[in-house]
């Protein structure tokens, strides 16, 4: 029984006589191989020469996609271009958009087929025109994402923006693009993910909207958790599909059902709203519970509020307390603020003064205007710290900054108080000189004490009896 030989990608066979170790390619067609010239001009003349074509015109033509009207959903397009789909020429069954790969030469295959190819170590060409392979998508995912991250995180940093960058970190991101659209077209559902992030972001490409749907609706289609979020967040936003609440409510469910956390919280937040649903509080609960038992931040948030206002649930404080504290550790300003309101109060929790400035002060520090306005209150009144008008004025200021309206209250009310006790006009919040009352009375008191000191010695100089 004859071995078979183990088939070597990089090793050629001669077209004409088989023989292994072919060193000679066709300069016409780059498809056919030979061991020697001589091999080459014979198979010329057995029929070679009729059906040798050039790499670039065995492609296909790219097809024209028609244009989707604005009032046409992304889904809807999509099932209209599979009545016309064309059949895999590997596996013969109809091709469907969710499981496409397009190769560089613009054949198009089933992912799983092309993947076949590779595993079976068949050789690594397109099987119509017999161009090279590209790498594997998950390799070319791996280095995209290797060399896209240090991007990333320059941006973040404050280093730079997207449209700043400098000319190797432009050149960098190019190559990020090319090997990610390689790999998506290759049905790669975490590649079209992150191509769908660069487009909508501006990441080192230009800001395409309607692309970046595109993409994370192949994916999306795929069954990947988070495209199907970022899908519903479009409809949600209507940035590059057509606004739709209740297609936002879908894909935000499917991920959900997938256990994705914040498509949980999302789907919490339509149902508390009624947006794109019914609203329904009992069921905003049982979706923030699902993300927050996973530890989403916001989610805890949310299932804290639940608990203090009793909706969707029985009325407890002490269990929004226990939500609040879980979101707050991790740094959820919204959790830090009202935290600090429970503390304030006493709800849930004994009555603190201190605890309360602490954890409005780290919300505040971050720009909750809520939380600065709640501070200066903290010092107006001091409560928790010491009396300090001047504090209250700058916290205050900065959440009026930020257009919070009882923070304006509080301004003027200040200054009212001011104009009120008299002297030296009103107290403004821009102006952090202004004495306080305390500092005018005791000016006033050792204006007295010196003037009366002064009439004293006058008076003993007076009575003196005078030198003879």
């Amino acid at each position: 029984m004859d071995k078979k030989k183990s088939v070597d990608p990089n090793i050629k066979e001669c077209t004409n006589c088989g023989t292994s170790g072919a060193s000679l390619t066709c300069g016409a067609c780059k498809a056919a191989h030979y061991c020697s010239k001589a091999c080459q001009k014979q198979h010329w003349k057995n029929g070679h020469k009729g059906t040798c074509i050039a790499p670039e015109k065995r492609r296909p033509h790219k097809k024209e996609k028609p244009d989707v009207p604005a009032d046409v959903s992304l889904a809807a397009a999509d099932n209209q271009a599979g009545e016309s789909a064309e059949a895999c020429t590997i596996c013969l069954e109809l091709l469907s958009d969710a499981t496409l790969c397009t190769l560089p030469c613009e054949h198009e295959f089933h992912q799983d087929c092309v993947e076949a190819l590779r595993k079976l170590g068949v050789l690594q060409a397109c099987p119509l025109c017999r161009a090279d392979l590209p790498d594997g998508p998950e390799k070319l995912f791996e280095e995209a994402i290797r060399m896209y991250v240090p991007l990333i995180r320059i941006v973040d940093k404050g280093n730079s923006t997207w449209r700043t960058l400098s000319v190797s970190e432009n050149k960098i991101a190019t190559e990020v693009k090319v090997m990610l659209t390689t790999a998506a077209k290759q049905g790669h559902a975490d590649a079209q993910v992150n191509l769908g992030f660069m487009y909508s972001c501006g990441g080192g490409v230009a800001q395409d909207h309607k692309e970046a749907s595109r993409w994370t609706t192949k994916a999306a289609y795929q069954g990947h958790a988070m495209a199907q979020y970022n899908l519903a967040i479009a409809h949600f936003n209507g940035t590059g599909v057509l606004q739709d609440d209740k297609e936002a409510v879908c894909w935000s469910r499917k991920s959900a059902d997938q256990g994705f956390a914040g498509a949980q919280n999302g789907l919490g937040v339509m149902y508390r709203k009624g947006t794109g649903v019914a609203q329904d509080d009992e069921e905003a609960v049982c979706w923030f519970r699902k993300a927050a038992n996973q530890g989403h931040a916001q989610a805890q948030f949310h299932l804290g509020a639940s608990y203090e206002r009793g909706e969707g649930v029985v009325q407890d404080h002490k269990e929004a307390v226990c939500w609040y504290q879980k979101a707050a550790d991790q740094d959820n300003t919204n959790g830090q603020n009202n935290l600090g309101i429970m503390y304030k109060e006493g709800k849930g929790v004994a009555q603190d003064h201190k605890e309360a400035v602490r954890w409005y002060r780290k919300a505040a520090a971050q720009g909750v205007a809520e939380a600065q306005c709640n501070l200066g209150v903290m010092y107006r009144k001091g409560l928790g710290v010491s009396q300090d008008d001047k504090e209250a004025v700058r916290w205050f200021q900065k959440a009026v900054d930020q257009g919070h309206a009882n923070a304006q209250r509080a301004l003027a009310d200040m200054s009212q108080d001011s104009q009120v006790s008299g002297s030296h006009g009103a107290l403004s919040p821009t102006s952090s000189n202004a004495p306080s009352v305390w500092q005018r009375i005791f000016a006033g008191l050792v204006t007295w004490l010196v003037s009366s000191l002064v009439a004293v010695v006058v008076w003993l100089r007076t009575k003196a009896p005078r030198r003879r």
